[in-house]
């Protein structure tokens, strides 16, 4: 099983019975099954989505983490989706809160999965509308030239690989050294 925050569930949800890790009839997989209802507990990915706030002298936005997992690194804005929002919808989000920051303009990056994590990472560009400020989850945001990015002090694979995605965009590469 991942690291998925029900991976370590004993119980069901749908009768409070015992579970245990089988391949249910039908499937191919182990699943976390109920002994007494029979019900299935899927480990579905978890969805985040994000943006790399983008200001118009091409300086991009990225926010230092307050909290672990990996406090003290850099990421763009972004977290987990709430039901009833979309992708977008849930990264402007993230950045408002993370960041102070209003963005628009939000054109769909790359979607990143950490199969050791159980995410599934949506990152987008967008346009920033303002300057920004540290949020409740991160402890100051950063400015920086597309030459500029702190590759070393990067908070996740992810952040590396959409950071990359946007500068090969733009027909640059992760400087080497």
């Amino acid at each position: 099983m991942t690291s998925h925050p029900h991976a370590t569930s004993r119980f069901c949800m749908q009768c409070g019975r015992g579970l245990s890790e089988r391949v249910p009839r039908g499937d191919t997989m182990p699943r976390l099954v109920c002994d007494g209802c029979g019900f299935v507990h899927y480990l579905n990915p978890r969805p985040v989505a994000g943006t790399i706030p983008v200001r118009e002298d091409g300086a991009l936005l990225l926010v230092r983490r307050a909290i672990e997992p990996r406090l003290g690194f850099w990421v763009f804005p972004g977290g987990f989706m709430d039901v009833g929002e979309t992708a977008e919808e849930a990264a402007a989000r993230e950045t408002r809160e993370e960041a102070n920051l209003e963005v628009d303009d939000l054109t769909l990056l790359g979607v990143y999965t950490r199969t050791h994590a159980g995410v599934v990472v949506v990152v987008y560009e967008a346009r920033a509308l303002g300057d920004g400020s540290a949020g409740s989850e991160t402890s100051e945001i950063g400015w920086y030239a597309p030459d500029a990015i702190p590759w070393d002090e990067l908070a996740f694979d992810t952040t590396h690989w959409a950071l990359e995605a946007w500068l090969g965009k733009r027909g640059l590469e992760r400087p080497r050294g």
